[in-house]
């Protein structure tokens, strides 16, 4: 009884929530390559920070354009 959502059904449904479940892939890979990789340079893990940011930022602006 009551709603139940997994994984597939939040694939299945419409664009947004397959937006949003890859932007929460990309960062948890970014994450997971920043704190894995025992970086010696200080530009590679600042590069793979920024590109974290990005569809995070991209959503931002793409939303604010919806609402006015």
């Amino acid at each position: 009884m009551g709603v139940r959502y997994n994984l597939r059904s939040l694939i299945n449904r419409r664009r947004w929530p397959r937006i949003v479940l890859g932007q929460a892939a990309w960062a948890m890979l970014c994450a997971l390559l920043l704190t894995q990789v025992p970086w010696t340079d200080r530009t590679v893990p600042q590069i793979i920070f920024w590109a974290g940011l990005v569809p995070t930022a991209a959503t931002i602006w793409f939303d604010r354009r919806k609402r006015t």
